[in-house]
């Protein structure tokens, strides 16, 4: 008792300074192992296919440990961009001009696999990124990489005007409008038409991807065996209301819709001709995604409303229109997508669709360990591995094709 009062006397000794830090840091310690290191949470209705993801992804039997200084999930969405465009390695892609029959172009980008295990059949992954992403990006480098080393054939998507192609058609692309997509999936089946595909959506590139995967399309051909959704907006119309509250998720949404009208001011030659459905210079000057959309999206690709766009867009409501089985990989703390707007009672109530949540991680981070400046071994990487690794080994995703 003596030791326990003389302990607490010599603290309050202390310079008013030292006692608050002191204090701070016990109270951010205990935070941190208290709320922020938990296993993930995986909703899907009890039965075979969650079974199946227990058992062949052990990662989410064991707790995510964020990064202790930077797991708030705007700076770890920020900083896992930054350390990921330091630490990953140019992706030696093998690109190929894929012209669409409208007369546009894409750039889908090639990896072949390392190695493929003996009991692994011939699989390609189609990578979908996110709303201004590219193959150079640092997160579609990282898991490109990941995903031949896991012994897959992986081809990034390229949409129009992305990926330094120039724009040939006044066109560029959507959240929900799968032509392009299509035409890019039915060229993979035709150049390997014995490869098993499987598809990685980021962010939008998940809602695109969605949107196939529910779509007429995939049901009659069956295209995709198996699909990975990572960070996806589910809901639209609650994500820009997300993100246009300041003001750090406004500073996100302006340095996006600046890089959305960076690309419309690269495509001047084909897209500022008063003839278009759109004003150029009002474009150009959107401060925000919705007004972008409201700009420009919706008027080329006619939908009646920004809100029409968001809904039909939204993959929320549609979530059992997959049939595919399909893991997708969410942060509670996403500023793009809160917890809150996740359709995890929907998934609770399918059989093939598994919706993975970590306490943190934000938007595409999921930085983990005191030391995140390397990229081995990260926290989504392993997940995207133990997936296809798994479902693809033996045909396992036959059993769960709804």
């Amino acid at each position: 008792m003596d030791i326990l009062t003389n302990s607490i006397a010599k603290f309050c000794s202390l310079p008013p300074s030292c006692i608050i830090g002191v204090t701070a840091a016990v109270g951010f310690i205990n935070y941190y192992f208290m709320f922020a290191v938990k296993a993930p949470r995986i909703h899907c209705k009890e039965g075979e296919f969650k079974n199946f993801i227990r058992q062949n992804v052990p990662i989410i039997n064991e707790k995510y440990w964020p990064t202790m200084w930077c797991f708030e999930a705007r700076f770890q969405s920020v900083l896992a961009s930054l350390i990921r465009s330091f630490v990953v390695p140019p992706a030696p892609y093998t690109r190929e001009i894929f012209k669409l029959k409208d007369g546009g172009e894409v750039a889908l980008d090639w990896l072949e696999p390392m190695k493929r295990p003996n009991d692994m059949y011939d699989a390609t992954i189609l990578f979908l990124p996110g709303l201004t992403g590219d193959s150079k990006c640092e997160y579609v480098r990282a898991t490109s990489l990941a995903v031949q080393k896991s012994g897959f054939r992986i081809v990034v998507f390229n949409y129009r005007g992305i990926g330094g192609i120039e724009l040939k058609t006044p066109r560029t692309y959507s959240a929900n409008n799968i032509d392009d997509l299509t035409e890019v999936v039915c060229h993979i089946k035709s150049k390997y038409p014995n490869t098993i595909l499987g598809g990685i959506g980021v962010s939008m590139g998940g809602l695109l991807l969605g949107s196939f995967l529910s779509s007429n399309e995939q049901h009659v051909h069956k295209y995709f065996s198996a699909a990975m959704l990572i960070s996806v907006p589910w809901n639209l119309i609650a994500t820009t209301q997300n993100i246009e509250k300041p003001y750090l998720n406004r500073f996100l949404c302006t340095y996006l819709a600046k890089c959305l009208c960076n690309l419309v001011e690269n495509s001047s030659n084909m897209l500022s001709s008063s003839s278009h459905k759109w004003d150029y210079n009002q474009v150009i000057k959107s401060k925000t995604i919705r007004e972008f959309d409201s700009n420009y999206t919706i008027k080329l690709f006619e939908h009646e409303s920004v809100d029409d766009y968001y809904k039909k867009a939204s993959l929320h409501d549609k979530v059992d229109r997959i049939r595919v089985p399909c893991l997708c990989l969410n942060a509670a703390d996403d500023p793009f997508c809160l917890e809150s707007d996740l359709p995890l009672e929907s998934a609770d109530r399918i059989e093939n669709l598994a919706i993975l949540v970590t306490v943190k991680g934000g938007h595409i981070g999921f930085l983990e360990g005191i030391w995140p400046f390397t990229n081995s071994n990260e926290f989504m990487f392993r997940i995207i591995d133990q997936y296809f690794s798994s479902i693809f080994k033996n045909n396992n995703y036959k059993r769960y094709d709804g």
